[in-house]
């Protein structure tokens, strides 16, 4: 699957986009399920009319008469209404709106896996479009891979928004590095090593034992950076396939010595003893006080802009190599960041369907990607030699707030990013190369939407605990029976049998 993402993402980048025109064709006679549409949206319908539910991830929503805004109008052909909701209170919104059915034309599900989502899906409300993208110039260009994550019971009922498939690696204290006279880890032997050195090192130079190697924290159930340092130790991502089966990570070797590898890391004090109860460890590294996280690299000129408060010669490099036993691995994300969905109470007719499809496809032109990431130039932002600069002017940036919630490709977006951004943008593009995904990504247990929450936090507890030494190996192996008995024999079971399934297809 990797090769084939490899393949699909250096045919966008080498291709040229072809601007289509918003005509659709006459829909009757049209098999659904296997749809022969043209790809045209239909002026024969007259200009589409869309509404929108979208989530805002800003103070200030973006203002209905926004210059953008009227510009993608432009460009699309539609006339475009949206509804924006908070994004801390956007679930709920979206929930009792599907329950009421009282849809827009188009929505973004931003967990397109959620219960609600599963069930209105199965119950036939919305638009499987899986079928029709093959119509279309850019929408033609998905990924599979990504499809296929996104996908309830094999169907795609909804058009991803894109994100790159791995982004995840090393943001570690070059600075650091250069004073102690140490090379940038390249396996996992080496990254102990470099872990090791600036813990006891005095990295800042202030004649103190008070730095630590790796800044971790909590991300909800999981510890920052164990899943893909697990990766890097020959363990799966999420899923494992043994024998044509699906094993939950947390019952494979490589997820036991994992966590022996933490418990070290833990007990030589090279992380923060107090990682339990940390919200976000990047708080460690902004005070200056860890050389390493592992996360999503593109934040790694937002860490240096804020250990830069505290010490202003810090310097952050990104790795996104570090080879294990099994070479050099990454751990793959899902390739997406929700997904617009089209519901079928909303749009009654495949010829509006297409419409909406055609207007998607539209949005995905090199010119319209910019344009919802950047705005327009000379308003939002200038290019003098080659230098971006994005505008002061508060009313004119107000303008293309929360753009990229309308992106569905961004393959074609220029980056006019610093040079930390520019080499986040290559290394993902490495990293895509090399990414192990998660095989189970594709499929649904009923058990685990209903239960998944409490049975994570049994493992996730039991991790904790064997890092911290509250608990020893035989203990663990009783956490996973108790996950087990508590559900989770049901949720491989169900898992399997999706898997069997759609391999016989």
């Amino acid at each position: 699957m990797n090769k084939k993402y490899q393949k699909r993402r250096l045919a966008k980048a080498g291709a040229l986009l072809v601007a289509i025109a918003l005509t659709v064709a006459a829909c009757g006679g049209n098999d659904e399920g296997n749809p022969q549409s043209s790809g045209n949206s239909g002026d024969a319908q007259g200009p589409l009319q869309l509404t929108m539910m979208l989530p805002t991830y800003s103070p200030e929503q973006m203002p209905a008469n926004s210059s953008v805004l009227k510009m993608l109008e432009e460009q699309t052909g539609a006339k475009l209404s949206v509804s924006w909701v908070p994004s801390s209170s956007y679930t709920d919104k979206l929930s009792a709106t599907i329950a009421s059915g009282e849809l827009p034309k188009t929505f973004v599900a931003l967990e397109p896996k959620a219960s609600y989502i599963v069930n209105a899906a199965r119950s036939g409300m919305f638009w499987e479009v899986g079928p029709y993208l093959k119509n279309y110039t850019n929408l033609s260009k998905m990924s599979e891979l990504v499809l296929g994550n996104v996908s309830i019971d094999g169907k795609v009922y909804g058009l991803y928004r894109e994100r790159d498939l791995a982004r995840f690696g090393l943001m570690i204290r070059q600075d650091w590095l250069s004073d102690l006279g140490v090379e940038a880890p390249k396996n996992v032997d080496e990254l102990y090593n470099v872990l090791k050195a600036f813990t006891t090192g005095d990295p800042d130079k202030n004649g103190k034992q008070d730095t630590i190697g790796l800044a971790v924290g909590m991300q909800g159930n999981n510890i920052a950076g164990f899943k893909d340092i697990l990766v890097y130790m020959g363990g799966p991502n999420e899923w494992e396939l043994q024998d044509g089966k699906l094993v939950p990570a947390h019952m494979t070797q490589a997820y036991l010595d994992t966590m022996k590898f933490y418990k070290k890391l833990y007990d030589e004090k090279i992380i923060n003893q107090d990682f339990a109860t940390v919200q976000d460890g990047r708080s460690v590294m902004y005070k200056g006080q860890a050389g390493l996280w592992i996360d999503n690299m593109l934040d790694g000129k937002n860490i240096e802009d804020n250990i830069k408060k505290v010490d202003s010669n810090a310097k952050i490099n990104l790795i996104n190599r570090i080879e294990g036993p099994l070479g050099d691995r990454t751990r793959a994300g899902s390739g997406y960041l929700g997904m617009y969905m089209i519901p079928k109470t909303s749009v009654k007719t495949e010829a509006e369907l297409e419409q909406i499809l055609a207007y998607f496809d539209k949005v995905s032109e090199k010119e319209n990607q910019n344009l919802m990431k950047y705005g327009i130039e000379g308003q939002q932002y200038t290019i003098e030699s080659g230098v971006y600069t994005p505008s002061s002017d508060a009313k004119l940036r107000a303008d293309i707030t929360d753009g990229g919630q309308f992106m569905i490709l961004q393959d074609e977006v220029v980056n006019y990013g610093t040079e930390l951004e520019l080499l986040s943008s290559k290394l993902f593009q490495d990293n895509a190369t090399f990414a192990v995904p998660n095989p189970a990504a594709p499929f649904i247990s009923n058990t685990d939407i209903e239960k998944g929450k409490e049975l994570s936090k049994i493992i996730a507890d039991a991790t904790v605990k064997f890092i911290m030494g509250a608990v020893n190996e035989e203990d663990w192996n009783g956490a996973i029976n108790q996950w087990l008995q508590s559900g989770g024999s049901k949720v491989i079971e169900e898992m399997n049998a999706e898997y069997a399934k759609q391999a016989g297809k």
